[in-house]
Order: C-alpha cells, then structure tokens, then sequence
C-alpha cells in the first residue's frame, strides 16, 4: 500500500526592513519543515511584488518599514488579495500602530522579542483561518484602552453574554488563536456547525472579524 504523499510546506513570504532582524525571522521559520519562505522583502512595496510573484498561504509584515509601510501594504492586500493571511510583526510602543492593523484585517501579532514558538504558532494559526495575538499584545492594548475602539463603545461582557453558551465557548476559543478546524475538534462539533457559529458571533457581538472578536473576548475575560 502506498503511503500519502506528505503535504506540501505552508509558503511564506516576510518582510522588514532590519536586514538582521529578517534573516532572524527566515531562520526561525526554516527550523519548522511545514513552512517555506518563497521570498523576502525589506519593505512593503517588496512584499506587495513578493505577493503578486509568489501567492503565498502567508504574509509576515514588520508593521512600521519605508518608504512602503506594512500598514500601507496590508490595506492593499486586503484591497487586492483579500482574505491572504497577514500576519503583522512589531514591537513594544507601537500600540497605535498595532490598532491601525487590527483596523485593516491583520490576522495576527507577535512581538519581535518574543519565544520564537510563537511566531511558528502564530504563522500555522493564522494559515489555518484563525488569529492570533501574541499575549504581551493583547495586554498592552487591553492596558492602555486601545483596545476598546473595537468594542463600539459597549462593553464587552455585556457583549460576550448576549452570546448563547456555546457561542460563548466558541469565542473563547476563537480568542485563543484557535481555528474552525480547531475548534471543532475540542468542542466536538462539525467544522461547517462552527463556521455558523463564528457568522453568528461577529453578527452578533459587531465584530468585523476574527482579531476583533478575539479582543472582544479578551476584554470579557478580563472584565469578568
């Protein structure tokens, strides 16, 4: 009997404009054989051409470069490739700038000091439709109220309790980087039953996608 022919590895392309910091990304992400970097770019114009060459599963973004930001590229792949996973990288003091991307879609976050486990966990997360934001992220947004713009003025366990009790449960998850796939596994359910599920979590809580429902839960949390 012949085995399965192994899957083919996630292609990735990234972009910074520290040449030291993007050959410490690639390194990282080359310790991990499911993952492929197709190209490298130090700015975002680069990584909007590395897309258009390459078509990647994913996108590593420095979210502040020149002349063409990560932002500025992030808003043209949204306009142009759409749901492309756009995972954002950035450091501590860049909360606005982090906020901006939640606006435009970003998938995810991690910090560039962070567990370099994180970055591999955040790279298969978003690729495989969830989100993810790095714990350090999160907290500063929740810690300097930045976070709250995505609430609409409400708050967010008043939000989290409109919610049946398995949505609640979904969120959580959602909140934790999981995705469909994911968690349906953990909670038992057909992947096509969470996928209803989400629909009817953003629907209801007014997100306007994964990352913001994951800050909405991470909001709940922290009020409950």
């Amino acid at each position: 009997m012949s085995l399965p022919a192994p899957a083919a590895p996630l292609r990735v392309v990234l972009a910074d404009d520290e040449p030291l910091v993007r050959a410490g990304l690639a390194g990282i992400l080359g310790t991990d054989s499911s993952l492929q970097v197709v190209a490298q770019g130090s700015s975002g114009e680069e990584a909007l051409a590395a897309v258009r060459a390459h078509r990647p599963d994913v996108v590593l973004l420095d979210v502040r470069m020149g002349p063409t930001s990560g932002l500025e590229a992030l808003a043209e792949i949204r306009r142009g490739a759409g749901p492309l996973p756009c995972l954002m990288v950035t450091t501590f003091g860049e909360d606005e700038y982090v906020a901006e991307a939640v606006r435009l879609g970003a998938d995810g976050f991690v910090l560039k000091s962070g567990d370099p486990r994180e970055l591999l966990l955040a790279v298969h997360a978003v690729a495989s439709g969830g989100a993810f934001f790095s714990p350090a992220v999160s907290r500063r947004l929740l810690q300097n109220g930045l976070g709250t713009r995505f609430v609409a003025r409400q708050d967010a366990r008043e939000r989290f309790e409109r919610l049946t009790r398995r949505e609640q449960e979904v969120l959580s998850l959602v909140g934790g980087g999981l995705s469909n796939a994911e968690i349906a596994a953990s909670l038992h359910l057909a992947e096509g039953t969470v996928k209803v599920h989400v629909t009817s979590i953003l629907r209801t809580t007014g997100a306007r996608n994964r990352v913001e429902a994951a800050l909405i839960a991470a909001h709940a949390d922290a009020a409950g």
